[in-house]
């Protein structure tokens, strides 16, 4: 099977890595537009160059929810295969006595400079916040809300997608419902795809549809089923995958489509209010922007997972090497704490970066001073994520297993 061989598994580690990254350079890049007046952020934005644009777009946790849908949905799989049935109690206990444990001690830390009714406490506990339009304790709280939510369902999912005649059509059609979703949605608030993406950053207020796409799981479902789709087709249709692979000339083709994809979807310059995206692009076109960008993303992060695993060709090799460096395993092992305490360490390492705490000198902005703040910001998450993985959440994860396991 697939993830039998550590280079395979090194792939995995390496795009974990790289979502948890992208979600700490939005959060560094939006970050540091809110500390400047509107008429600066084009000056801003003019300090960073396009081959990073992607840093102005909140993709990194699609990412994320991609190969935990991918992961997760292989392993029940695997278990169906080799015993028949899915343990759906033990599934659960495994999901939430890792997440439990750092989600009680991240509540307690952020509560410390939050406001909140009992009641949203509540609610946070229970990971529905955004569903009651609640405050959201943690401040990535929402996507541990659409994680737990998923993985509630996930067990269900797959067994309904594979005891079905079609698991393939099923899932695609699936997909396709929600796209249809999120499209209904925004055709029905014309604000919502009508303002500029650039004037979000400005400080113009969002829109209901908006936040709703961005926070509810029934609106951010799609990555989660490409990756039950992409684990389908690798533990049930492996040798048809090697097999289309292994036609001459295939690799390179597929790596392209997905490179053009990723950099289609991902890097095209929002930000920047001058740009000529928008002097070519209409209402329409952003309305089918704010509909399809995250899951065509998600393709071509998908397809390229696919070639790095299948591909026949020298162009994969630097690839899979550069997936074995050994901090891309260092972050991903860490990545639930990394993700719940970076913002912890956005402020810090931006002091650091800017030599300054004071909010009026952070002007002008060098792209040295947003890179600096990116990898300080990476390193003592890491640092930090490595210590309470190690002396909270995996004694904690034991335990709980221990006590509560069959």
């Amino acid at each position: 099977m697939l993830l039998d061989e550590q280079t395979n598994r090194s792939v995995i580690d390496g795009m974990r890595a790289i979502g948890i990254v992208l979600v700490i350079c939005f959060h560094v890049t939006i970050g540091l537009a809110t500390l400047l007046e509107s008429d600066s952020i084009q000056g801003y934005v003019d300090t960073l160059p396009s081959v990073i644009n992607i840093m102005w777009q909140a993709l990194g946790s699609e990412v994320i929810f991609l190969f935990s849908g991918f992961l997760l949905s292989y392993l029940l799989m695997r278990e169906l295969l080799r015993s028949g049935s899915i343990d759906v109690r033990d599934f659960y206990l495994r999901r939430l006595s890792r997440i439990i444990p750092l989600y009680l001690i991240a509540l307690a830390l952020y509560s410390l400079v939050r406001d909140f009714s009992p009641l949203e406490f509540l609610l946070n506990l229970l990971f529905v916040s955004q569903i009651f339009d609640a405050t959201t304790i943690v401040p990535v709280g929402w996507s541990l809300e659409v994680l737990v939510q998923s993985y509630l369902l996930l067990p269900f999912v797959v067994l309904l997608f594979l005891r079905s005649n079609h698991p393939i059509r099923f899932c695609s059609a699936a997909i396709a419902g929600f796209l249809a979703i999120r499209y209904f949605a925004f055709a029905a608030d014309p604000a919502s795809y009508t303002t500029p993406i650039y004037a979000l950053f400005a400080g113009t207020d969002t829109t209901e549809v908006q936040d709703k796409a961005y926070y509810l799981l029934i609106y951010r479902a799609t990555p989660f089923l490409l990756g039950f789709l992409v684990a389908y087709l690798v533990v049930h249709k492996d040798e048809m995958l090697r097999a289309v692979f292994e036609r001459p000339g295939m690799t390179p083709l597929l790596l392209l489509l997905s490179l053009l994809t990723v950099v289609g979807s991902g890097f095209l310059p929002v930000q920047d209010s001058q740009s000529r995206l928008y002097a070519w692009s209409g209402d329409q076109f952003w309305l089918w922007f704010w509909t399809l960008q995250r899951f065509i993303f998600s393709i071509g992060i998908a397809l390229f997972a696919l070639c790095t695993w299948y591909g026949k060709s020298p162009l994969i090799e630097p690839l899979l090497k550069v997936s074995q460096w050994r901090v891309w395993a260092r972050i991903s092992h860490n990545i639930y704490s990394i993700y719940l305490f970076h913002p912890v360490f956005l402020i810090p390492s931006a002091a650091l970066a800017f030599r300054t705490i004071e909010k009026e000198q952070v002007m002008p902005i060098h792209l040295f001073e947003v890179f600096a703040t990116i990898v300080l910001a990476t390193l003592f998450a890491t640092l930090f994520g490595g210590v309470v993985t190690r002396f909270v959440e995996l004694p904690a994860q034991g335990w709980i297993r221990k006590r509560f396991g069959a």
